[in-house]
């Protein structure tokens, strides 16, 4: 195993953690972070398993209690809570797009349109892929607290408005994803 694996998926943890420092809250309980925007990117960047690894990373340093979650936040019970379905869904978004994605390699070609578009498509998917236990989660919860939602009502707290800062994101996660796969690719390409 290579080392420098483990270095990036650490490193890409540290991003994500960082990421909690921008945080808007909305009404819902569910704030607009950058924390995602780190998430997916370790996926596109690192591929095979490893963004899913730094994300599940993250969670734990966050579950033992170090404020690594939105608004500076940290605990167990943050992962149980309404928003705790869309960590879980940052883990299997990365990890879609680093396993659809694979290794990043040295022969890749950012100028490339293909290249280029199978990363927008897959990006996109990966940021779908979010709201997928996401939603559900918010609902389970907040039944369990009095307060049941419809799916409408959910989508309107948990989805709709994060719709536009999760466009600015993916348009943001595509450039980045293409012009650094080439480089984690020099550290990490045949090193196994």
């Amino acid at each position: 195993m290579n080392p420098k694996k483990y270095v990036f998926t650490a490193l890409f943890a540290a991003l994500i953690s960082i990421g909690c420092v921008i945080a808007i809250p909305l009404p819902g309980g569910v704030p607009i972070t950058v924390q995602n925007l780190f998430a997916i990117l370790a996926g596109g960047i690192l591929g095979s398993f490893y963004g899913g690894a730094a994300v599940l990373l993250w969670m734990i340093i966050g579950a033992v209690g170090i404020p690594v979650f939105a608004n500076a936040h940290g605990g167990l019970a943050i992962i149980l809570g309404p928003t705790g379905g869309y960590m879980w869904g940052y883990a299997l978004g990365s990890l879609f797009l680093g396993l659809t994605l694979k290794s990043p390699s040295l022969s890749e070609n950012k100028k490339d349109w293909r290249f280029i578009l199978k990363i927008a498509l897959l990006a996109f998917v990966a940021y779908a892929i979010v709201y997928l236990p996401g939603i559900p989660w918010f609902m389970h919860v907040m039944a369990g607290k009095g307060k049941p939602q419809t799916f409408m009502s959910a989508l309107k707290l948990t989805f709709i408005p994060f719709i536009p800062g999760d466009l600015i994101k993916w348009l943001i996660t595509i450039p980045l994803t293409a012009s650094l796969r080439p480089i984690a690719a020099r550290y990490l390409e045949n090193e196994e």
